[in-house]
């Protein structure tokens, strides 16, 4: 009888250990059954290239049935973990135009996968690669740049959202890499070959 009880004491220990063992910090990706398998992955190895920090994804299909931004930010505060630096969400919300609404306080965005969607499968790709990028950006608190070349611009059409770049000015690149590390990010470092260029 003995030995069950110090196997008890010794489960109780284990499972107080794993409970207070801090998961790494992450940006967030959720998938609300918005876009397939190889578009959602291409979409986090972009960010994660570009940001230099770890991007997870997270499938929620039954988010799907929510219908507006305000569900779907709601549905998102729920399950952001502590872990979760930023909680992007990839949904497809009927009658509504806007392409993004962003929570900074919150550290909570949400895409409306649906107004980006077109015929050209690079072309959506890049769109949803930009607005990655910008969700990013904004639950970050930083503020639309005028440099053309910038994610982060203000834009008024999909046509001239397809003529931006698809990343940060350099200002904003290093202002992230300091924000990122303040919010426990790891920064990755890319992999260099033997010729000492990155590896692709």
């Amino acid at each position: 009888m003995r030995w069950v009880s110090f196997f008890v004491i010794g489960m109780a220990f284990f499972v107080a250990g794993c409970a207070e063992t801090p998961q790494p910090k992450v940006i967030t990706m959720v998938n609300a059954a918005a876009v397939d398998a190889p578009v959602l992955e291409r979409v986090r190895a972009f960010a994660e290239k570009e940001l230099h920090v770890p991007v997870r994804v997270v499938e929620q299909p039954k988010l799907a049935s929510k219908s507006s931004f305000q569900e779907l930010t709601t549905a998102a505060q729920r399950m952001k973990k502590e872990s979760d630096v930023t909680l992007i969400v990839l949904a497809r919300i009927e009658g509504d135009t806007q392409h993004l609404k962003v929570e900074s306080s919150q550290g909570i965005a949400v895409v409306n996968v649906r107004i980006l969607e077109v015929d050209d499968a690079e072309k959506f790709a890049r769109r949803l690669e930009r607005q990655m990028m910008r969700a990013v950006a904004f639950t970050f608190g930083f503020d639309p740049t005028p440099d053309p070349f910038c994610v982060t611009r203000d834009y008024s059409s999909l046509e001239e959202l397809d003529t931006m770049g698809r990343n940060f000015t350099p200002p904003w690149q290093d202002r992230f890499a300091k924000e990122a590390e303040q919010r426990g990010l790891i920064r990755i470092v890319e992999e260099v070959d033997a010729t000492g260029t990155e590896a692709q």
